[in-house]
């Protein structure tokens, strides 16, 4: 097993399947920041960013 840590190259990181990049300056309103976390409770999910403020809540899904 290779435990050899490191940043990937623009090229490696262009290859890679799954996990998630980021584009510094983009920003989308529809994404959620999974930092933060979730909580349901009486029938409602609130969802949290990475502070631990409460970014959105609605009816659980």
């Amino acid at each position: 097993m290779n435990t050899d840590n490191r940043e990937l190259n623009a090229i490696e990181l262009d290859a890679a399947n799954g996990g998630m990049k980021w584009t510094p300056g983009t920003k989308n309103p529809d994404v959620i920041d999974a930092r933060g976390g979730q909580l349901s409770f009486l029938g409602l999910t609130f969802t949290f960013d990475i502070n631990g403020k409460v970014s959105s809540y609605g009816p659980r899904p």
